[in-house]
């Protein structure tokens, strides 16, 4: 079993993510903690710490954040793009191991889920941050029936529920809107309403049929306008059969896990790069435009006098030099274009 000497920073507080990642490959690699000296560095975007080691950089993230790979070797992130072999998308709905799983799972029994349903439509919002879309929907679904309101934000039944799934579990409907709307970027908003037994009313991810049935939830991404939205949670409201067809759908295309985020594709990724030669693993440039790059990334986070002062020479080179007209275009000089024969490379 491969020793793998990793130091794990700009997480936050919270390592959490980081373990879930791991989890992965702890079974094939003896992952040792260090804070210095790692030959791997799992960073996160809660910081900068990252330039201070210079082992192997592995991103991930559970926030709308990019991948810089100018700092980093290998990424995971939200985003649906390819780049050899260093990235790997992995939405934060699939870091929920248990509300995973359980999304893998036959659909209980529907009379057992319509047993519990004793409510409309239920919403838990905690956080002020985000797109106004979240507080929109929940007051034009108010206009047509009363929405629960069970997070810290908007609060009307008496304050914060214990727990999440428990509680949407009595709704027929569950709000599941993101902070923002990015592609790619999902939560694990969509998840727990799935979980929870009520049809999700998703906003976020313009493609989230990609990962998960569109027979099974709506997509606000499908429609015009948040009214139309809710015209469309009216008629299923108010049919039996098609709320019947809609909770019983599996919570992916044909009841089949999709094949990006199956356990082997991440086992397979982080494999690549703990099992090559270390010195075969790298894929940041460190050249020496790339160095200066992170030398002055460095500078700015972690000595913010000596790049302030640096910023002011360029300053102050700039004033002293003539001021510079409107751009204009210059043609490449005719005396240096010369004939050429592209079958000898010859000048003529």
């Amino acid at each position: 079993m491969k020793r793998i000497r990793l130091s794990v920073v700009d997480f936050g507080r919270d390592h959490e993510l980081a373990s879930r990642l791991l989890d992965w490959v702890k079974d094939r690699h003896d992952i040792e903690i260090v804070e210095r000296d790692a030959d791997y560095v799992l960073h996160a975007c809660m910081g900068w710490d990252v330039l201070k080691h210079s082992g192997v950089r592995i991103f991930m993230t559970g926030e709308d954040v990019r991948p810089d790979f100018n700092v980093c070797d290998y990424a995971f992130g939200f985003d649906r793009m390819t780049f050899g072999d260093r990235y790997c998308r992995l939405p934060y709905f699939r870091l929920r191991k248990a509300v995973y799983e359980r999304m893998l799972q036959p659909r209980p029994p529907l009379e057992q889920v319509l047993r519990r349903k004793t409510g409309f439509c239920a919403s838990v919002v905690s956080n002020l941050k985000g797109d106004p879309a979240r507080f929109r929907i929940v007051e034009l679904l108010n206009g047509y029936k009363r929405v629960d309101n069970g997070g810290r934000m908007l609060n009307n039944i008496g304050g914060p529920v214990a727990n999440k799934y428990e509680f949407q579990s009595h709704y027929k409907f569950a709000i599941a809107f993101e902070s923002a709307s990015t592609p790619g970027y999902a939560t694990e908003k969509i998840a727990d309403a799935f979980v929870s037994n009520a049809i999700p009313i998703y906003w976020g991810d313009p493609e989230i049929s990609k990962d998960f049935n569109p027979d099974a939830f709506v997509n606000c991404h499908d429609f015009d306008s948040l009214e139309a939205v809710v015209t469309r949670v009216r008629q299923i409201d108010n049919d039996d059969e098609l709320y019947r067809k809609m909770i019983a759908a599996p919570c992916f295309r044909d009841g089949r896990e999709p094949d990006s985020l199956r356990d082997e594709t991440f086992r397979a990724f982080l494999a690549n790069i703990f099992d090559q030669p270390h010195e075969q693993a790298f894929r940041r440039s460190r050249g020496s435009w790339s160095r200066k790059h992170e030398r002055r990334l460095r500078e700015a986070f972690f000595q913010p006098h000596r790049h302030a002062l640096r910023s002011l020479r360029g300053l102050v080179r700039k004033l002293r030099q003539p001021p510079v007209g409107t751009f204009t275009w210059q043609p490449y000089p005719e005396n240096l274009v010369r004939d050429v024969n592209y079958d000898t490379g010859d000048k003529k």
